[in-house]
């Protein structure tokens, strides 16, 4: 039986559906896949050496991988077997393909090949909120994909991924993201009339940057900028600074599946949406080389 695992941080949910997605055509498939969470300590017992092969999930942000990701893959032991990425994102823009060059620089120097990647587009948790037509052609476009692209991870497929100059020249631009969200971070606030003091954004924040004391939040320096304490938020409690135009509060009804329909796609990076939505087979970077 092929053994898979599977890295993930997921912000606000979209990243796992889809690693929920692939887990469940890879066991279709004949494989036991194991899921392992990447923002928690790095654990031994699940170390790529024990599987046959892993793949790496993420959703990007600002065109690169999140940067506790990269930090989960520095403790991977040295090793020489294929792995995959999965990566997640509010839109198709060609220059989300190269966020995971910090990721493919640190395992290749570990003895690791990048054998491809899978990109899947998910609503945004933050810029503007999706409708739903979207969301539904959305999940379609995953639930169509995956298969594909379980059977590529199973069948030890490869991909063969040209990045563009301009891609690499753009995610590495915003990089700056990583220490922006830092200090961005520390500026956030609640609206204390409106908080109802259920402590789900300090129990959940993945790097553990939120403390209340019972009359006051805090904000420290490790902001990832996921936005899961202020997408989260059961009354809309949270001030994110300078991106408050920018945030997107509650959760999506994801399940329905529409078929795609060229009217009800989005005016916003329209023409990648559309073509996005279109695409045949899986969601390998593969099939965007041409873009």
């Amino acid at each position: 039986m092929k053994r898979v695992a599977v890295y993930y941080f997921s912000a606000t949910g979209n990243t796992l559906r889809v690693c929920k997605l692939i887990k469940e055509n890879l066991e279709a498939l004949g494989a036991k896949v194991d899921m392992i969470k990447a923002e928690e300590k790095f654990d031994a017992e699940f170390s790529p050496e024990n599987y046959d092969t892993f793949a790496v999930a993420y959703p990007v942000h600002g065109f690169n991988a999140p940067s506790n990701v990269v930090e989960y893959v520095k403790a991977f032991p040295s090793g020489a077997k294929g792995y995959y990425i999965i990566k997640s994102s509010g839109e198709p823009a060609p220059a989300n393909r190269d966020s995971s060059h910090q990721i493919v620089d640190i395992l290749r120097k570990k003895g690791y090949e990048m054998l491809d990647e899978f990109h899947y587009v998910m609503p945004y948790n933050m810029i503007f909120r999706h409708d739903k037509d979207m969301v539904d052609m959305m999940w379609k476009r995953a639930v169509d994909a995956a298969p594909f692209d379980a059977k590529e991870i199973f069948e030890g497929g490869r991909g063969e991924i040209k990045q563009k100059l301009r891609h690499k020249f753009i995610s590495r631009l915003f990089l700056v993201e990583h220490g922006g969200m830092r200090l961005i971070g520390r500026s956030f606030k609640v609206d204390m009339k409106k908080c109802v003091k259920c402590g789900k954004c300090v129990r959940e924040c993945p790097m553990k940057n939120i403390t209340f004391d019972g009359e006051k939040f805090t904000f420290g320096k490790n902001c990832l900028g996921c936005m899961r304490c202020s997408f989260n938020c059961p009354t809309n409690a949270f001030n994110i600074g300078i991106l408050q135009g920018w945030k997107v509060n509650g959760a999506y009804d994801i399940g329905d599946m529409k078929e795609y329909e060229e009217g009800k796609v989005c005016k916003y990076c329209n023409k990648s949406y559309k073509k996005y939505f279109t695409a045949k087979g899986g969601n390998s970077i593969r099939n965007k080389s041409k873009d």
